[in-house]
């Protein structure tokens, strides 16, 4: 089973639900994640850790599981000296995604993380060349879809994009956004989803912190930039409007973040994941609260 089952529901059904929190997920059970390389670290030593971070996520009835490939790069490994690793690193994150996602009981596509939120190339020529390798490697391992991020840098994320579409397989984009609406990189949504469909990108996701406002990003989307066939909108829900990248927001039910992220679904976001404060705990909320609004496609409740 694959995403290939599971992408006729981009335009119609119940919206896919992406993982959660990364960071945030690791620091809940016990392993702070916080400097760049250090991901890549842990797999090396103790890729157990990540299995079950891969099986946590999966657990929690997640559709689109993340391989954590954002730290495999050679720049970010570099920072623990790791950097000729890569290679090796980047195949096993990957493998070890497909094997707990083959695993399942039912569909779940592995994406592959393109650029990062922690650190970025020197040089503008070497940050491309480094995508255009690491997104070869990915699609090798046996990744269905990228999901392409930047440091708050639009270059960045296009040279993400890019680096995905060349390959021939789905690319989701994440535009980081403030509560006010307005994107980090300072783009208009208008010209920054244009450019990003021109160059391929079937789901534009926003980042965003609380339901409020992840309701009125989308509307403005909307508006300037209708959702069509071959591309549609997600939102990547913070746990809080304080909530941090990185650390579990504890202020926060799971069970309310759920309820209030569902509605989205009504809002138009064809793919809903957590974003930064949320675990498994969210994500496993949010898939039985849209479960029991698309009673056809029953999800266990979590437990």
């Amino acid at each position: 089973m694959s995403f290939a089952e599971l992408q006729h529901r981009l335009t119609s059904g119940r919206p896919l639900v992406l993982d959660a929190d990364t960071g945030a997920c690791f620091r809940s059970r016990g392993r702070a994640l916080s400097r760049a390389g250090a991901l890549g670290k842990l797999l090396r030593e103790n890729p157990d850790a990540i299995v079950e971070h891969y099986l946590a996520e999966v657990n929690s009835r997640v559709d689109v599981l993340c391989a954590l490939t954002s730290d495999t790069t050679p720049r970010a490994l570099a920072e623990v000296g790791m950097e000729h690793r890569a290679a090796m690193l980047t195949g096993l994150s990957v493998d070890l995604a497909l094997d707990v996602a083959r695993a399942a009981d039912r569909a779940v596509g592995v994406a592959g993380v393109l650029g990062s939120d922690m650190v970025s190339a020197m040089r503008s020529d070497r940050l491309v060349a480094e995508l255009e390798e690491h997104a070869e490697r990915l699609a090798v391992a046996g990744c269905e879809l990228f999901l392409a991020r930047a440091l708050g840098s639009h270059f960045e994320l296009m040279a993400a994009v890019r680096a995905g579409t060349t390959r021939g397989l789905p690319v989701w984009a994440v535009l980081e956004a403030t509560a006010d609406g307005q994107l980090v990189t300072g783009d208009s949504i208008e010209r920054s989803v244009t450019e990003l469909r021109e160059a391929g990108v079937s789901v534009v996701l926003f980042e965003i912190s609380g339901v409020d406002h992840a309701e009125r990003i989308l509307e403005s989307a909307r508006e300037v930039a209708p959702a069509t066939k071959d591309s549609v909108y997600g939102v990547l829900v913070a746990g809080g409007v304080t909530s941090v990248r990185g650390f579990p927001d504890d202020d926060t039910r799971p069970g309310e973040w759920a309820h209030g992220a569902s509605r989205l679904d009504a809002a138009g976001a064809r793919v809903i994941g957590g974003g930064a404060g949320t675990t498994e705990s969210h994500t496993a909320a949010l898939a039985h609260a849209l479960g029991a609004l698309h009673p056809s496609i029953p999800v266990p409740a979590p437990i």
